[in-house]
């Protein structure tokens, strides 16, 4: 053979790659509407926005099939926990387009399948998965594992809520401990909800913690911590191999701590560069971003507070199904952490940091009427809808959000939304032709 027919062959061989391979063509989220009448249920899209599938149900008290005895137990309890009949308010905690409602394991509500099919989820327990959660940015390691952290428990799981909802229980984890960040080793016996980073790319281990049920924190910063083995017999191992030779701490104080929601729980983003930034919603008043720079002698700077005013909004303290939520880009080298300007879910409240440096923006969307999704698209971008009424034709109302383009023409810490698209309809199909106020979700185990 030639080498010209060789590299024709090459060529053609990545090719084929490329078109079998794409993880762009995988089912990426899909848009939701469950409603008390008619037909309803899912339509799926890829990461190029192409159509894939679509799956309806017909109405009968929201359960899917005709009668409730065809319904799934937990859709048929839970069920309000995802319906699009209207959208937030005052008193709308049931509804499920509230931007608290989605994060990085999925919708409080269901799941949904490749090819649409809906699942329901029990909301106590995915309330407090989506609560306990943590950050793992460049995950090389699998992406369908997150971390976790409750109180004295932390483990690495599955990304699901079966896998994640019982802390306590030793077998449901691939890596797990009860001890090793609780009341030793520099640490209280204060609860802890998802407030742990982990950066595989430089071997950090981020986690914060309260220390006195007020503005008083504290940073635990473990270094040379090698990515778990997924494949070790023993689940304790990775925790306990991390060495206390390698923990720093670093005392400091919240511009805002008054309730178990920003005492408790915080987006905890260890960034290549060494910086940290912290995540937290102070409930009722404002998101809070605080960036920590390291000084060069083994301690950190910290500063102003970045906060992002709210009305009336609400935190874990109405309950697990509220707070903060983040999503982590497919390629783990962006974060975007939101939570709710408007009571139960309106409006949004957003942070997209960068992990390279940790360079951050902001968006504010002071919206009392209509929810916010995310999800990841692509390599580096995020996808937002508006859960405004899909009605006469218009669909589902989404933007896009592309981290390349933003950090490229904003500074450090500026407001983003002169880079974000207005939101546009006509674009993406919902699976009702009435009154409907539909979400997207993320459909896990892709890319």
């Amino acid at each position: 053979m030639d080498i010209l027919s060789f590299n024709a062959i090459q060529q053609l061989s990545r090719k084929v790659a490329r078109e079998i391979l794409d993880p762009w063509k995988k089912p990426a989220f899909a848009v939701v509407s469950v409603n008390s009448s008619s037909y309803w249920g899912t339509v799926v899209y890829n990461h190029y926005l192409q159509e894939m599938a679509r799956k309806n149900y017909m109405a009968d008290t929201y359960h899917q099939e005709t009668t409730s005895n065809n319904a799934t137990e937990f859709f048929n309890i839970h069920y309000q926990w995802g319906q699009t009949d209207s959208g937030p308010g005052t008193s709308s905690s049931s509804y499920g387009n509230l931007t608290s409602r989605c994060g990085h394991i999925g919708h409080i509500a269901l799941g949904v399948g490749p090819d649409g099919t809906m699942i329901g989820r029990h909301q106590t327990a995915s309330g407090m998965a989506l609560r306990n959660v943590g950050v793992w940015v460049n995950n090389q390691t699998n992406k369908n594992l997150a971390l976790f952290m409750e109180n004295q428990y932390a483990a690495i799981s599955p990304r699901s809520v079966a896998m994640s909802y019982r802390m306590s229980y030793e077998g449901n984890h691939i890596a797990w401990t009860n001890s090793k960040f609780y009341n030793q080793n520099g640490y209280g016996t204060r609860n802890k909800w998802g407030m742990i980073g982990y950066n595989e790319k430089t071997r950090t281990l981020v986690i914060n913690e309260n220390t006195a049920a007020s503005t008083a924190m504290r940073l635990h910063i473990y270094t040379d911590v090698d990515p778990i083995n997924v494949d070790a017999d023993d689940r304790r191992s990775w925790f306990d191999n991390i060495d206390e030779a390698n923990h720093t701490t670093f005392d400091w104080t919240a511009n805002d701590a008054s309730n178990i929601e920003s005492y408790y729980r915080a987006v905890v983003v260890p960034c290549d560069d060494g910086k940290i930034i912290i995540v937290r919603m102070a409930p009722s008043s404002y998101g809070m971003l605080d960036r920590f720079t390291p000084d060069g002698a083994g301690s950190y700077t910290k500063e102003t507070t970045h906060t992002l005013s709210t009305t009336t909004a609400y935190g874990a303290e109405q309950g697990s199904h509220y707070g903060v939520r983040f999503q982590i880009s497919n390629d783990g080298k962006y974060i975007l952490t939101y939570q709710p300007y408007y009571y139960y879910g309106g409006g949004a409240e957003v942070f997209l940091i960068r992990v390279s440096d940790g360079q951050y923006a902001y968006l504010q969307h002071q919206d009392s009427s209509n929810g916010r999704s995310f999800v990841p698209i692509r390599e580096k971008g995020f996808l937002m809808t508006q859960s405004i009424d899909a009605d006469s034709g218009a669909g589902m109302s989404s933007s896009h959000i592309d981290p390349a383009l933003i950090f490229r023409d904003i500074a450090d810490k500026a407001n983003m939304s002169g880079k974000i698209p207005d939101f546009g309809s006509q674009l993406l199909d919902s699976a009702y032709t009435s009154t409907n106020y539909p979400f997207i979700v993320p459909i896990l185990g892709g890319s």
